[in-house]
């Protein structure tokens, strides 16, 4: 793997850690849903100038529009949208953990559906890696209001992991990868205006920490976060981008510990401890295969 490959994946581990901190942080001062929509409009239609202004190709089939549409849907609207609700009731940390499992349900599910070949070494990733979310939900799990963020959080897991399955049956190429970065991002935001606007109540305190943070997540994990996705996707291929995704819980916590001053208990560490293990035997079957 070159060097870039390999600071671009670990910028991009920095950058999806930090978003669910930062998240939270933006929830105390803003409806979740309609800080999405001001988020993902933002972003979006940035993204669209700038392709126009630096000759983008804006051409794509049905085939590719739709599959776009609808991974913006999903990611964004409802995967996101999720999340955002989640962070109002559980600590950043455990959705930072909860949703480092990722790789393990996009295994999962390809094997599923698509017959992907799978190993023992496969299966016994996956089902180790659940063992570690459910040690960590199992101890945290005692009051109704944790309860229903876990429960959201799960529920985003399995949308951001079959708008995953969806966007890699869609070619993309390096000549429209930014329209395809924004035209997601506005898929989502009118998925989530509508939702926003009949069950929240539309008010933002503006202060300095809010704009500092709405800025930071429209231009990180908004905008420079799936530009590097999408490339290193096409660049070294999942099996390979997938491993980076080992350092997303150690980020997560540091970040949430400095930013939000939030700890983790010894479970929690050992959970932790658990769901790396799982990601790595299964990236290890993967590359085996």
């Amino acid at each position: 793997m070159a060097p870039k490959h390999i600071l671009l994946g670990v910028g991009f581990a920095l950058i999806w850690a930090s978003a669910f901190p930062t998240a939270k942080v933006a929830v105390q001062f803003c409806p979740p849903l309609f800080f999405l929509f001001l988020r993902f409009s933002l972003s979006g239609l940035f993204c669209i100038i700038l392709g126009v202004c630096i000759g983008q190709s804006f051409k794509f089939d049905l085939k590719t529009a739709v599959g776009i549409t609808a991974f913006g849907l999903i990611q964004n609207g409802l995967y996101l949208g999720l999340i955002f609700l989640a962070l109002t009731k559980i600590d950043a940390n455990l959705s930072v953990i909860i949703l480092s499992i990722f790789p393990l349900t996009v295994a999962f599910f390809s094997w599923l559906f698509f017959k992907t070949k799978m190993s023992v070494l496969g299966l016994s990733g996956l089902v180790i890696g659940l063992v570690g979310v459910l040690l960590i939900m199992l101890q945290r799990v005692e009051k109704e209001s944790e309860i229903l963020g876990f429960t959201l959080c799960l529920l985003g897991l399995l949308a951001t992991t079959f708008s995953t399955l969806i966007i890699t049956k869609i070619e993309i190429h390096k000549s429209n990868i930014i329209f395809v970065v924004g035209l997601q991002m506005l898929a989502g935001s009118l998925f989530l205006i509508p939702v926003s606007y009949f069950f929240e109540v539309w008010s933002i305190s503006f202060n300095t920490k809010f704009l500092f943070t709405f800025l930071y997540i429209a231009a990180f994990p908004g905008i420079i976060g799936p530009v590097i996705w999408f490339y290193l996707q096409k660049e070294i291929g999942a099996v390979k981008y997938s491993s980076f995704h080992f350092l997303v819980p150690f980020f997560g916590v540091g970040i949430s510990y400095f930013l939000l001053g939030e700890t983790l208990t010894f479970n929690d560490m050992v959970g932790v401890l658990i769901i790396i293990l799982g990601l790595y035997l299964v990236n290890r079957d993967k590359e085996r295969v």
